[in-house]
């Protein structure tokens, strides 16, 4: 196994630091990879080399890289991650979909087997070099994609169905802890040299958090708290002191670029001044779930004839986190303007034979996301729980954990020392997220 310092590189662009791959993996390598594992656990009708397609690159996020797999019968995905958090965050989403696959009717992978980098496994699984999942490919087309194939109507019938799903996951006491944490399961503790999680039951366990604020850039090797933690308190600390410590390096660096100083002391300042706040914001009493805090059209499989939802994706770094963070609206419903009114097509023409131009789609798609929104809301609050509830109560501080999120952000730096400055004068409160 490579030390991650071999395969990854941050670099400094527009949007901050992103990993850069340092090694491309070999096609022929994940082919022998796929093949292997694949036969390894197929009980019946074993597929032979022959009735394996060959690997084929599929997609590639910020540290991932997705391959699939076909048989005459079945496809594979094989998902090859950076070793941002190594050795965790493999473990920590094998656990995570194993409890939703196990406790749940959600659609996720089959997890076929793994690598983390761990004393589990062959020498032969680390030949990549790198932590992987080898997993079941779920049927449907991603909702990203087939979003324009789809009419209002079956649109808000995969919303009503996604609902369900989610407010299932809410709702399932196998998946309610008493910390902010990761899950992992506590064969994990094979190496004896790693932290023991905390156990809640014999089948799964809570421990150190697996979050992308505690992992990006250099962030990992921080010596800050990671959980579990027993209150937001602690959780809103860390995050914190990860801003603080990042910007104190770069105001201390002789090769910092004075520009980059003058904006490492602003967000210095604000994060040690919403440090100041955290019990102002805080809720009297907690209660923590899994929570999938990604939920965007990109990790959501569809069928787009009839709505019908056929996968959650994406399970990485998701984590038991407090059900204020939970009760609110998935990522490809929020941050949009409301639009309560269906656009007509013909007030957008420019000339009466052409086309609507693009302001239509685009106030279209304001209006479905709208209500979209909406219906969204309407079937959780069908549903017989607190989550509504916990929805309204929950504005304040779901407004402070965007400050937190934030706060070292070019873009909304400004934004949030003005709602802050609010908050600090005692004013009428003012919502710092409008959409949400």
């Amino acid at each position: 196994m490579f030390q991650p310092a071999d395969v990854i590189e941050w670099k400094s662009g527009l949007f901050g630091s992103q990993p850069v791959w340092k090694v491309e993996p070999s096609i022929d390598m994940v082919t022998d990879l796929m093949r292997s594992k694949i036969q390894e656990v197929s009980q019946h009708e074993e597929p032979t080399e022959d009735e394996m397609s060959t690997a084929a690159f599929l997609s590639g996020g910020a540290f991932n890289k997705l391959y699939l797999m076909n048989s005459h019968k079945n496809s594979w995905i094989l998902r090859l991650t950076l070793p941002v958090d190594p050795y965790y965050k493999t473990v920590s989403e094998v656990a995570t979909i194993n409890l939703i696959r196990t406790s749940t009717s959600l659609p996720v992978p089959e997890i076929i087997t793994h690598y983390s980098g761990g004393v589990e496994g062959l020498p032969s699984d680390g030949n990549l070099g790198l932590e992987w999942i080898l997993m079941t490919k779920l049927p449907g087309k991603n909702l990203r994609k087939a979003w324009y194939e789809m009419d209002i109507g079956v649109k808000m019938r995969f919303v009503e169905l996604l609902v369900d799903k989610l407010h299932e996951l809410y709702a399932c006491e196998a998946a309610r802890f008493s910390t902010i944490a990761n899950v992992y399961q506590p064969c994990m503790q094979a190496d004896a040299s790693r932290p023991k999680a905390q156990s809640r039951s014999a089948a799964y366990a809570v421990g150190r958090i697996v979050s992308m604020p505690f992992f990006w850039k250099e962030r990992l090797y921080d010596p800050v708290e990671r959980g579990p933690f027993l209150s937001s308190a602690g959780w809103f600390t860390s995050r914190l002191q990860l801003v603080d410590h990042e910007c104190t390096q770069i105001i201390d660096s002789d090769s910092s670029d004075p520009d980059d100083k003058e904006d490492a002391t602003r967000f210095r300042n604000l994060s040690r001044r919403l440090s100041q706040h955290i019990q102002t914001f805080l809720p009297t009493k907690e209660k923590f779930v899994l929570h999938h805090d990604d939920i965007n059209a990109g990790n959501l499989l569809v069928d787009p004839e009839t709505g019908a939802l056929t996968g959650i994706l994406d399970w990485e770094c998701v984590s038991v986190l407090p059900t204020w963070k939970s009760c609110q609206l998935p990522l490809f419903l929020m941050n949009t303007k409301t639009r309560n009114i269906q656009p007509s097509e013909r007030a957008y023409l420019e000339r009466e034979d052409g086309p609507p131009n693009s302001l239509y789609f685009e106030h279209l798609r304001e209006w479905e996301l709208t209500m979209l929104g909406q219906c969204f809301l309407q079937r959780m609050d069908s549903h017989n729980s607190d989550w509504m509830e916990v929805y309204r109560s929950s504005e304040r501080i779901r407004d402070f954990d965007y400050a937190i999120q934030h706060c070292d952000s070019g873009f909304m730096v400004k934004r949030i020392e003005e709602w802050l400055d609010v908050v600090e004068r005692g004013e009428q409160y003012q919502r710092l997220l409008e959409y949400d």
